[in-house]
């Protein structure tokens, strides 16, 4: 039923956003009704566990680190224990789409300043080794992480309420889709575990120790992460009854290519046209077309560039663009 609900709220969203996409001019969109919201939080266990997390699956020297208060001899076993206790389960685990580390992400969300794991609604297992570990993690490097994240939600904060509601009201017309009507639970974390970044089903979790999201990549990657909260159901959608109607079998990356480019290029003009500043979009910055979707470059130029600039409905790049969709990578 609640699976049903969603389907049925996301295609009123849809149909709506379809009779208007297009209808402003000069290609600019009405402001939002409504802004998106994001519930900043740098939580201690949160943190604890994607720390330890981390270091497991980058297999980092514990030696190495930069620690605030080197930890004693004795404080060190007790994180090597917790760093083999990860990398035994958790490190083999994706965060993303894994039942177990899903679980345990959601059981984290609890008050900020918490750091006994007592009664959480986590593995047992979990719950003892993060209750040994919280005394070292306090003492010899917390203080480090929780600066870098409140530094990182500021910057953020400051930037999206300066151009957030143009950047919003961009992608909700070019993706058909508002973002969700209550606040974005957004934890951040020094490093998340995983070699992509930030990851996001309803709660995003965000890295404020990685280069590449600092400054106004933060900006894109805030709403690029938002937007895989509801914002991308209409695309999906779209694109996977084009396939089904086209014969076409298999899944697809077309959705997050164009996701990416979309969010990249919204904010690469807001911030040109708000404020005259140059900004080079994540996934140009960083190769990821050439490395992950060169097969796609070329459907991007001649049919979502259009698309964007006012040229094609959706439903019409929509068909253009999986019509024209290279097979996939066996």
């Amino acid at each position: 039923m609640r699976l049903v609900l969603k389907l049925f709220l996301s295609l009123s969203l849809a149909c709506s956003f379809l009779t208007t996409a297009h209808s402003a001019e000069n290609g600019k969109p009405g402001l939002p009704s409504q802004r998106a919201s994001f519930e900043y939080h740098s939580a201690f266990l949160m943190n604890l566990h994607h720390f330890l997390l981390d270091v497991s699956v980058r297999k980092k020297s514990l030696q190495e680190l930069p620690w605030d208060n080197k930890p004693a001899e004795a404080e060190f076993a007790i994180l090597k224990d917790a760093v083999d206790f990860y990398q035994a389960d958790y490190a083999k685990r994706d965060p993303l789409f894994d039942a177990t580390m899903q679980g345990i992400k959601r059981g984290l969300s609890v008050d900020d300043q918490r750091r006994d794991a007592s009664g959480l609604a986590i593995p047992a297992p979990l719950i003892a080794v993060l209750n040994r570990v919280a005394p070292v993690y306090a003492r010899c490097i917390w203080a480090s992480q929780n600066q870098s994240n409140q530094d990182w939600i500021k910057q953020t904060k400051q930037l999206d309420a300066s151009y957030g509601k143009e950047i919003q009201a961009r992608i909700e017309k070019y993706m058909v889709h508002a973002f969700p009507a209550k606040p974005i639970r957004s934890d951040i974390v020094v490093m998340t575990g995983t070699r992509q970044g930030a990851y996001t089903d309803e709660q995003i979790v965000m890295p404020s120790g990685r280069p590449d999201y600092q400054g106004l990549a933060a900006l894109e990657m805030l709403y690029h992460e938002a937007s895989h909260t509801t914002v991308t159901d209409t695309l999906v959608a779209t694109i996977n009854d084009r396939m089904k109607a086209a014969h076409r079998e298999g899944e697809s990356d077309l959705w997050h290519v164009l996701q990416f480019y979309t969010i990249g290029k919204v904010t690469q003009d807001v911030l040109k046209q708000s404020a005259n500043l140059d900004y080079q979009p994540y996934a140009l910055k960083n190769g990821l077309y050439q490395k992950a979707w060169p097969e796609y470059l070329d459907l991007i130029d001649q049919v979502w560039e259009p698309y964007l600039e006012g040229q094609l409905n959706f439903k019409e790049a929509i068909t253009q663009a999986v019509d024209q969709m290279p097979a996939e990578k066996k």
